[in-house]
C-alpha cells in the first residue's frame, strides 16, 4: 500500500470510530423549558448527536430564536412536544429549564414525567432548596438519580456552550452524565451534596444583583457631579472596580439595549431567594437588604421580562439623569 493510500485508509478508520462512538453514545434527552437558555442547551444537544424532545409553555416563542438556532432546533433529531408527559416518555435524560418555583413545582409533580421512566432529572434552572430536596427525595423514591445543576451565563454562553454549571449531588453521577455537560458548559463545579448547587447559585446571583445596582449609583453619582459617562467609564475599567459586568450590563445600559439576556423578573425571583436564604440562616445583610424593594419597582414599572439592566431605568427616573454617553 502506498503512503497516500496508506494516509486515506487512516483518515477514512478514524472517521468511522468518530462516527461509531457518536452513535454508541448518542442519548434521549427531554428538554422541559426552550426559552432564553434552554433552546441554547438543546441545540448544543442537538449539535453533538443526541435526540431530544422539546417542551416550551409556548411554542410561539420559538419564532424569536435565531434564525440558525431555529433551523437546528427543526432538524431530524428534535421533536417538539406541547405535553410534558408526552416529552419525557422514554427518554434517557429529562432536563428542566424552568423558572419561578410554582411553575417547577406543577410540573415535577403534576405532570406524570416521574413515570417517564427516566434515568437522570437535572434541574438547571435556579430553585429553592427546600423544592429541591423534595424533587431529590421523589425521584429517589422512583429509581431516579436527581441532581440540581443551576447556571449561570447569558443566552450567548448558552448557544455557544459556555455556561458554568453548579451542581449537587454525587460525583460518580456527574461523570456519568458528561453527555450533557460536555456540549452545554464550560466548566462544571461541583457544590457537593443535592441543593448544594442551588445554594452557591443563589449566592451568586445576589452578589450580581448587588454589583449591578452598586455601579448603578456610582455612574449617577459622577454623571451629576458632572463627570461625563465616557470618561468615568474608562476610570472604571482601568481600576480595580473593574468587572465582565461592567463591560456587558454597563455598556447595554449606555447603548440603551434592553434586550434580555437575564431577565429582571428572573433576578428578582433570584433576589428574593437570597433574602430567605439569610433569614432562615440569620445572615446580616444590610446593603442587600434594600435590593428587594428596588426589584420591586421594576416590576411595577412593567420591566420584568427586559434584562435585569433595565434596573437601570428605575435609578434614573429617580435621579432624573440618564446614562446616556455626552461631551463635557
Amino acid at each position: 500500500m502506498s503512503r497516500e493510500n496508506e494516509n486515506i485508509f487512516i483518515v477514512r478508520i478514524n472517521f468511522y470510530m468518530q462516527v461509531g462512538v457518536m452513535i454508541h453514545s448518542s442519548k434521549k434527552i427531554a428538554m422541559i423549558g426552550t426559552g432564553i437558555m434552554g433552546s441554547g442547551l438543546a441545540s448544543n444537544l442537538l449539535k453533538a448527536g443526541h435526540s431530544v424532545n422539546l417542551y416550551m409553555r409556548n411554542p410561539s416563542r420559538i419564532r424569536h430564536l435565531p434564525s440558525e438556532e431555529i433551523e437546528i432546533l427543526k432538524g431530524p433529531k428534535a421533536t417538539l412536544f406541547e405535553d410534558v408527559k408526552l416529552a419525557c416518555h422514554g427518554v434517557d435524560l429529562i432536563v428542566l429549564c424552568l423558572t419561578e418555583d410554582d411553575i417547577v413545582k406543577e410540573t415535577f409533580f403534576g405532570s406524570g414525567l416521574l413515570s417517564s421512566g427516566a434515568k437522570h432529572i437535572i434541574d438547571t434552572g435556579t430553585t429553592s432548596p427546600d423544592l429541591t430536596l423534595l424533587m431529590f427525595e421523589a425521584a429517589k423514591q422512583k429509581g431516579i438519580v436527581f441532581i440540581d445543576a443551576p447556571m449561570t451565563g447569558s443566552k450567548l454562553a448558552a448557544r455557544t456552550g459556555q455556561v458554568l454549571f453548579m451542581v449537587g449531588g454525587d460525583t460518580k453521577d456527574i461523570e456519568v452524565l458528561k453527555f450533557f455537560f460536555d456540549p452545554c458548559s464550560k466548566k462544571v463545579i461541583h457544590c457537593g451534596a443535592v441543593t448544594n448547587g442551588q445554594r452557591a447559585k443563589i449566592a451568586l446571583n445576589l452578589i450580581q444583583a448587588g454589583l449591578f445596582q452598586v455601579y448603578i449609583e456610582g455612574f449617577q453619582l459622577a454623571t451629576k457631579d458632572n463627570i461625563p459617562t465616557d470618561v468615568f467609564m474608562d476610570i472604571v475599567k482601568q481600576s480595580a472596580a473593574s468587572s465582565p459586568l461592567l463591560d456587558f450590563k454597563l455598556k447595554s445600559v449606555i447603548q440603551e439595549d434592553y434586550e434580555a439576556h437575564f431577565a429582571l423578573k428572573n433576578m428578582s425571583k433570584d433576589v428574593h431567594h437570597a433574602m430567605q436564604r439569610a433569614s432562615h440562616l440569620q445572615v446580616k445583610m444590610p446593603l442587600s437588604s434594600n435590593l428587594k424593594a428596588i426589584y420591586d419597582d421594576g416590576i411595577r414599572a412593567g420591566l420584568g421580562n427586559e434584562d435585569f439592566c433595565a434596573l437601570a431605568k428605575i435609578n434614573e427616573q429617580w435621579n432624573t439623569n440618564k446614562l446616556a454617553i455626552f461631551k463635557s
